[in-house]
């Protein structure tokens, strides 16, 4: 079938925060990727520097950078006239702005439809009081909710429902205004603050199903009303607990069959309801005592789930939504060769347990609270794949690239019983280890379900995984228990830890006995049908199913989940790096944990490994796939020391995702000077700064490019810079510091290795792709007169900004102070 939709405008979601992170852009991505096959032209907006899709001019037809507001919207509908609007791909920021468009008759007047979801729904979406009243008409399990303007009718409804209760914003200003309270005090604070975040001067009182189990359902959906239920993800955590900060399963653990197909039964009615097409994530709260479920949120767009499901399952959500939004039905879906004919209409089954862990920005913001409530305090996520709940939440524990697992088991011994106590009541972030603490200490599992509401299946589990480590301590250097350990998912890196000894030697150990991990393929049908999504995770089973990738090829790294200072300016760098491996005719083979990653998705990776990036793991798929290049982060150096210890095939490149931006500091007055050194000459890229005279509105940690700084003194810093570059002894991207002093002279402090954050933002403000001349310079893929090429393409549209945005809003950070390190988004600005 033939598209109607000739032009879709893709509103981005802006920068990245709490509540988003990698995923947006990657869907983004592949949506983008799916229409261009499809001959659907497309215009995309955002003002995110780290965001992949917004440099992907071989994929998005005109890209903009602007910031997203209606004004904004409004001009570029009126410039480039799309026949259609895709909102489901920019968070609910997007909805907002969309229903603003709405408002104003924009979408009336110009006959501009919208994908994925009808003008009613975006509504109800953005007001929960109108999407509650539309699923109590159908009859639709829902928690008793009032809306109210004042404290007394809040103290009424509160009275009435009995605490204790949530009290949420009705169009909230910000996404931090849900609070849960328990008595008349904490509901004053709450009443007072929420009214002042929402945009209505409203806020809804809620019963509060704390305690409940908490089930994500993801559902998909045609325009012909067919729909699918793609996942059913359990969270370990209880209502009570934000779902972002638990963690979680797919598929479920404890469900019984007809709890799932009642939910399931739920999610499609409200799916058909709201007359969605595409994807649809509803949440549910489920009384594990009597079965009664209820439904707490739906978000009818891509979110951190939707990744985690894609790449869970390997169903390719985003490439069947793609087509789902131009028209086509699931029926007419055709996902290649690699798939069964009618796979897009087939449930995904799975064969294998994946878990989903959060990651803490607590060592960069130490002031902040680590307890665990309603609200979203997690930046990033990694996940596990084994055949087990234990083997894929050791993995996943292993990723998040934290302290090692018996060093947070030390912490929890040093605990008191009372501070235990506390800990278990009120629960802080890294749980997971005060549980296997208390079961140590003899709590029975009645007792811990009691306090913790956490189903007694978990504890089980939990307790495998302590009596597992202590058999692997009291069993030291014994083949049985290594091979035992393997099985369930513990890295070389904490077998040696307990058995004091190296990884090294343990990973010899391994050798010798033959206890090497095997390679099993991700597919949707778990096995029944032949199918191919070249995604892979390890185990330890006697068939190998991964195969050599083609020669040449390339093996990648991934910089892992979001974290505060990188951002996800590192994914950005990946995913360009492979961009311009593939168009250099490397096959690319990715080694990454993080599902919400741009750099897993199909068009970019032949082949994915979804695995920690340890060095048995790494020096294991390096033996197999034998490739040309191994880029690898800076911050990884345990397995950078590794890959040094051993004889490996490939040249080893080192991905520079450990610099900060000294800019990013409000106590002194910077200016970098940029150069791309290819190892024999040096280019200038301008300089930079936090000095910004003309614009003193803006915060101190704003960088501007180019800096405030006349001719003949830029070029005499230039020259002073250059010298130093040409002392270096590799190519890469560079940046030479000066601090300004009285009387607008300069002092050098140093060089430094460009910052991947900034590295993303020059590349906007140039409009110069330095990722793809890093790239070529390190495989010897460019010239001399290539690069001059290259560079003679700079060009930028006055001055341009980077505003980055800190946690300290979300996290309850009072008086934070900015500094690179603290970093979770950013916006760039182009001043006209």
């Amino acid at each position: 079938m033939e598209s109607d939709v000739h032009s879709v405008l893709i509103i981005g979601a802006g920068a990245n925060d709490i509540q988003h992170g990698d995923e947006v852009d990657a869907a983004t991505f592949q949506v983008a990727t799916e229409f261009k096959k499809l001959g659907i032209h497309t215009i995309f907006v955002d003002d995110n520097p780290f965001s992949v899709s917004l440099e992907s001019h071989d994929v998005i037809d005109h890209l903009c950078v602007e910031a997203l507001t209606v004004d904004n919207l409004m001009a570029l509908i009126n410039r480039y006239k799309p026949h259609a609007i895709l909102p489901t791909l920019g968070n609910r920021r997007a909805f907002e702005l969309t229903q603003k468009l709405m408002e104003k008759g924009v979408l009336r007047e110009k006959n501009i439809q919208l994908l994925g979801i009808p003008e009613a729904t975006i509504h109800q979406i953005n007001n929960p009081v109108l999407l509650s009243r539309t699923l109590h008409a159908m009859d639709a399990p829902m928690k008793s909710i009032a809306t109210v303007d004042n404290y007394q009718d809040a103290l009424q409804e509160a009275n009435q429902l009995g605490y204790p209760v949530i009290i949420r914003s009705v169009l909230p200003k910000s996404s931090s205004t849900r609070r849960i309270v328990h008595d008349r005090r904490e509901l004053a604070t709450a009443v007072q603050n929420c009214l002042k975040q929402s945009r209505a001067d409203q806020v809804l009182v809620q019963q509060s199903l704390a305690g409940y189990k908490e089930i994500e359902v993801m559902v998909q959906r045609d325009r012909s009303g067919t729909m699918m239920m793609l996942s059913m993800v359990e969270d370990m955590d209880p209502i009570g607990i934000h779902a972002g900060d638990s963690i979680a399963f797919n598929p479920p653990q404890t469900l019984l069959d007809r709890q799932i197909q009642d939910m399931r039964d739920t999610a499609f009615a409200i799916t058909r309801k709201l007359r969605i097409v595409g994807i649809n994530h509803v949440q549910f709260a489920l009384n594990p005592a009597n079965d009664r479920f209820y439904v707490i949120k739906n978000s009818p767009y891509f979110d951190r789930m939707t990744s985690f499901v894609a790449q869970s399952t390997g169903y390719p959500i985003a490439q069947v939504c793609a087509q789902l939004y131009a028209g086509r039905l699931l029926r007419e879906i055709d996902l290649g060769d690699d798939y069964i004919h009618h796979a897009a209409l087939v449930e995904p089954t799975m064969d294998h347990i994946a878990a989903r862990v959060p990651l803490w920005g607590f060592h960069e913001l130490p002031e902040a609270d680590r307890q665990l409530a309603t609200e979203k305090k997690s930046v990033g996520t990694a996940f596990g794949v084994g055949r087990s709940p234990i083997e894929a939440v050791f993995k996943a524990i292993e990723a998040t690239h934290s302290k090692s697992t018996d060093a947070r088991l030390h912490e929890q011994e040093k605990l008191s019983d009372d501070e235990l106590v506390v800990k278990l009541v009120h629960p802080e972030a890294g749980r997971l280890f005060t549980l296997i603490e208390a079961m140590r200490r003899g709590y029975s599992v009645e007792e811990l379900t009691e306090m913790t509401k956490i189903d007694p299946f978990y504890f089980d589990q939990i307790n495998r995984m302590r009596l597992l480590i202590e058999d692997v301590i009291e069993h030291r250097q014994k083949e049985p228990m290594l091979a035992e350990a393997k099985y369930y998912g513990l890295s070389n890196q904490l077998i040696a830890h307990l058995w004091e000894t190296t990884p090294e030697q343990v990973y010899q150990m391994a050798e010798d006995h033959q206890l090497m991990a095997k390679y099993k393929e991700i597919e949707p049908s778990g096995g029944e049908f032949t199918q191919h999504t070249h995604s892979f995770y390890a185990a330890f089973e006697d068939e190998n199913e991964v195969r050599k990738t083609a020669q040449p090829s390339a093996l990648v790294v991934g910089t892992g989940g979001l974290r505060l200072g990188l951002s996800n300016a590192g994914d950005y760098f990946v995913a360009m790096l492979m961009r311009h491996l593939h168009a250099d005719g490397f096959h690319t083979i990715v080694v990454n944990s993080n599902p919400s990653s741009v750099n897993l998705s199909y068009s970019l990776a032949d082949k994915r490994y979804l695995e920690p990036a340890t060095a048995e793991n790494i020096l294991q798929i390096v033996r197999i796939e034998q490739p040309r290049f191994l880029f690898v982060p800076a911050s990884y150096t345990e397995l950078l020391n590794a890959l040094a210890k051993n004889e490996i095939s490939g040249r080893v490149v080192v991905i520079p995702d450990t610099s900060r931006s000294q800019l990013i500091n409000p106590d002194q007055r910077l200016l970098a000077v940029n150069f791309l050194y290819d190892g024999k000459y040096a280019y200038p890229l301008g300089s930079t700064s936090n000095t910004h005279t003309a614009h003193p509105e803006l915060a101190s940690t704003v960088i501007q490019y180019p800096a405030e700084v006349n001719g003949s003194l830029n070029q005499q810093l230039t020259e002073q810079g250059l010298a130093d570059v040409l002392k270096e002894n590799r190519p890469g991207l560079y940046q030479v510091l000066f601090e300004q002093e009285p009387g607008d002279s300069y002092v050098k402090r140093g060089i430094q290795e460009m910052p991947l954050p900034e590295l993303a933002f020059l590349s906007k403000a140039l409009q110069l792709d330095l990722t793809g001349i890093f790239t070529r310079i390190m495989t010897g893929q460019v010239s001399d007169e290539q690069i001059n090429t290259f560079l003679k393409r700079e060009a930028t549209m006055g001055t341009v900004l980077y505003q980055p945005s800190f946690p300290f809003k979300a996290l309850h950070v009072a008086d934070g102070v900015p500094a690179a390190n603290k970093i979770i988004g950013a916006q760039i600005h182009f001043l006209k």
